[in-house]
């Protein structure tokens, strides 16, 4: 069961994620209101981001003047902190406290927050609820202590782990690893469980003669395939072919670090696990803009953010920076020099290497049909606001 203390905990981690929907998609938080995430309608980060920002203003209800709203300086200084991403220093000026008071009445807005969120949990998710897979909640309770995790060290401390079993087996590992592979942003403990986890099941298989373990980036992830040889026709099974072991530990503790299960076949040569992680490489950014104040302004917005911003001035530039630096998302100004955004955007788009990157036109004409025509997902006009463009950041994030 989880504690007040472990659930305001929770509530400070989700509000300083609020804008990172990846991050949210599968916070413990989030799992606690809707344990499964519906394939129609809003993701459940989507949710849990409107779920923030109404409870927050029930701290302030409207019509009610700011000075009698019993929790109004809490109010303002949540929608401050996190929904306007203020820098700290303005926040002090504005609400006149010092350093030391801020921190004190954020724990007491936390708590009236938490409040909030704690009478909406639903009836078979409270903490007051007998019924609660310890393991899952030892799970999220661990994973809500999330860092950038060296997948080759735990590969190689997993190995070393599961050689025994292996050699009692007489079955067979190796591992086939793609150099310099970046880091995985999630837990260390729990892709360790992941992996001994599906590995033990494999090897005690009966037939399994040898497991590869192959692990490569692509697309800002790790992809991760287990694949376990042996000869299944040979094995019992029903009319339907042979039993497929249950990796059902291994498939949650994927979702839950934000990664993608797909699944374990079964061919007549053996099993195939497959499964993969989001990297921890830091979101990029590419800014196409002639005027350099823009771009200084993106930075200006974006600090703070897990966002690097790289400038590019001409297009024969962005064509370049977008190959080699495979960005999160690209801005693209349209009146640019000798090579407009428009032919920019169909360079982009007519390229395999970046056509998946997502762009976002940013001009002062009023277009948007024709960016879409042409392949942009997004369409801001200028000037451009902080507060835009973090929306349409945080509304690409699930964009691969």
């Amino acid at each position: 069961m989880r504690t007040r203390e472990e659930f305001i905990r929770l509530v400070k981690d989700a509000l300083a994620h609020l804008y990172d929907y990846p991050h949210l998609q599968d916070h413990p938080l989030a799992l606690q209101y809707w344990p499964r995430d519906e394939h129609e309608g809003p993701s459940r980060a989507q949710r849990l981001h409107r779920l923030l920002l109404e409870s927050i203003e029930e701290l302030y209800p409207p019509d009610t003047p700011l000075s009698d709203a019993p929790h109004a300086r809490y109010y303002s200084l949540l929608v401050y902190r996190y929904v306007e991403r203020w820098p700290l220093l303005e926040i002090l000026r504005e609400l006149a406290c010092s350093r030391r008071q801020f921190f004190r009445e954020q724990q007491k807005a936390l708590m009236a927050l938490a409040d909030v969120l704690w009478e909406k949990l639903p009836r078979q998710t409270s903490p007051s609820a007998e019924a609660e897979d310890p393991i899952v909640a030892e799970a999220e309770r661990i994973f809500s202590q999330r860092e950038a995790v060296d997948p080759i060290e735990v590969v190689r401390g997993v190995l070393k782990a599961i050689g025994h079993l292996a050699e009692q087996r007489d079955v067979g590992l190796e591992c086939v690893l793609s150099p310099r592979l970046p880091s995985i942003y999630g837990n260390r403990t729990l892709l360790r469980q992941v992996l001994l986890n599906a590995l033990s099941r494999l090897i005690t298989l009966p037939g399994v003669q040898k497991i590869s373990l192959h692990m490569r980036y692509e697309r800002r992830r790790i992809l991760i395939e287990l694949v376990a040889r042996a000869d299944v026709s040979s094995l019992p099974g029903d009319a339907s072919g042979p039993h497929v072991p249950a990796l059902d530990f291994s498939q949650r503790l994927v979702e839950m670090m934000g990664g993608q299960w797909q699944g374990l076949q079964v061919s007549p040569a053996g099993y195939t696990c497959r499964f993969s992680f989001p990297t921890d490489g830091q979101k990029i950014l590419l800014v196409v803009e002639d005027n350099e104040s823009v771009i200084r302004a993106f930075r200006r917005f974006l600090a703070g953010y897990e966002y690097q911003v790289v400038g590019a001035t001409t297009g024969a530039e962005a064509l370049r920076l977008a190959r080699e630096l495979e960005p999160t998302a690209i801005t693209l100004d349209v009146m640019m020099p000798a090579q407009d955004g428009w032919e920019i955007l169909q360079a982009l788009k007519n390229d395999p290497a970046t056509q998946h990157i997502p762009v976002i036109v940013c001009s002062v004409l009023d277009d948007p049909d024709l960016a879409r025509s042409l392949g942009a997902t997004a369409y801001l006009h200028k000037p451009v606001t902080q507060v835009d463009l973090l929306s349409v950041l945080a509304s690409l994030s699930g964009a691969p």
